[in-house]
């Protein structure tokens, strides 16, 4: 848990927002959690991440989903990371729900037309080189 790269998450502090303040101390080494010496908030390093809410490892989450973009079938999943198919697909959908939002975020501002996003997608599928098709 590196200090030196957090900052407190809760709106109404002083510091919210701002790095190596020195006001964020760690609350629990065991459960990640942070704690704020000014406005006394605690929080999660999972907090605004894809393992957010989650009780298992980050470990486990990243291979479920690794071998998910491998196209992996569930049961496979299921069968290789020792999880139940269930367990699988609520993984599955916080990991989507997260990718979404991030998605959502990185493309807000972004002003192109439907012909625009062709072309560079045209553009994309020419460049790749001939081992990646």
């Amino acid at each position: 848990m590196n200090l030196k790269q957090q900052w407190c998450d809760h709106p109404r502090c002083k510091f919210y927002g701002k790095v190596g303040a020195g006001n964020v101390r760690v609350f629990s080494s065991k459960e990640r959690r942070y704690y704020c010496t000014a406005c006394h908030h605690t929080w999660s390093a999972n907090t605004g991440t894809a393992f957010e809410g989650l009780r298992c490892s980050r470990l486990a989450l990243a291979r479920v989903v690794e071998q998910l973009s491998e196209r992996a079938s569930l049961r496979a999943t299921g069968r290789l990371t020792h999880h139940p198919v269930n367990t699988i697909l609520d993984w599955l959908e916080h990991a989507g729900k997260h990718a979404a939002a991030i998605n959502q975020h990185l493309i807000q501002y972004l002003s192109v037309t439907y012909a625009q996003v062709d072309e560079l997608w045209t553009f994309v599928k020419k460049t790749r080189t001939p081992s990646t098709r």
